[in-house]
């Protein structure tokens, strides 16, 4: 977009890499729901990643999320793992073609924003 104005607080990095996230309970403790993707940028506070077929989280719902980095993107950033706990800012479907101009998300799935708190 064109003269948007970026209202985020941190900047993105860009990051492709596998990312697990994992429902908590209301005591914070982890649950087995677990859903497995592909990260597509990071910031200190968050993740947008891809997940493929449906996803059952909700905005809202507290998570987990763990990133693991490649040894060539270790090189980059200056983390081989981050993790992280937070809330489900967003859940959206993936589009015909991918979600926005540049993503490669053909197929179907889920994007799932999340935030670290």
């Amino acid at each position: 977009m064109r003269g948007a104005i970026e209202r985020r607080r941190f900047r993105r990095a860009e990051l492709e890499a596998p990312v697990v996230i994992r429902a908590m309970d209301a005591d914070g403790a982890a649950e087995q729901v677990t859903v497995t993707g592909q990260a597509k940028n990071v910031s200190l506070a968050g993740l947008y990643c891809h997940v493929k077929g449906l996803c059952p989280f909700v905005a809202g719902q507290r998570v987990l999320s763990s990133i693991a980095c490649s040894e060539a993107q270790v090189r980059l950033f200056p983390f081989a793992r981050v993790l992280g706990q937070g809330w489900v800012t967003r859940v959206e479907p993936v589009l015909p073609g991918g979600k926005r101009a540049g993503d490669d998300l053909s197929g179907q799935g889920t994007l799932v924003g999340v935030t670290v708190a």
